[in-house]
């Protein structure tokens, strides 16, 4: 996983200060972009944004921002359910870990209610855990 540059991180910062929740187009972004560097580095940080999460595209050349926390917790919800998975796994929990569009499902095979009630805060991040007594029965799912 790439983290932010300075740079993208400033970026969003002006933008978001600019235009707030509400939608624009990218040339407004530019205009305003173009202050502090060229516009062809201004379009690539945006499109690297908008791939980490932080832009939201609402058509062709219009976009809007999102907050802080939301494009965090988009960014790191794949981290955080390969984090688990790993360790899980190397603690000797039979696990499996399916990654879909927006979801992550864990799977817990022949866990605890205890494992379920701790793992519960993951949720938030759009991973789903579950709990299965064997591999043609769904036990619990959280």
């Amino acid at each position: 996983m790439v983290w932010l540059s300075k740079r993208e991180v400033a970026y969003y910062l002006i933008l978001k200060s600019k235009f707030d929740r509400n939608i624009f187009n990218l040339g407004e972004a530019l205009d305003v972009l173009s202050l502090f560097g060229s516009k062809t580095i201004a379009r690539k940080i945006i499109k690297r944004l908008r791939s980490k999460g932080f832009l939201e595209c609402s058509g062709v050349i219009y976009y809007r921002i999102k907050s802080e926390e939301e494009a965090l917790s988009n960014m790191l919800s794949n981290y955080i359910a390969r984090r688990l998975y790993r360790n899980l796994k190397s603690r000797g929990y039979p696990v499996s870990l399916n990654i879909t569009n927006q979801r992550n499902i864990l799977k817990i095979y022949n866990c605890s209610d205890n494992i379920l009630s701790i793992l519960n805060i993951v949720r938030r991040f759009n991973i789903d855990i579950e709990c299965i007594l064997n591999e043609n029965e769904k036990l619990k799912k959280q």
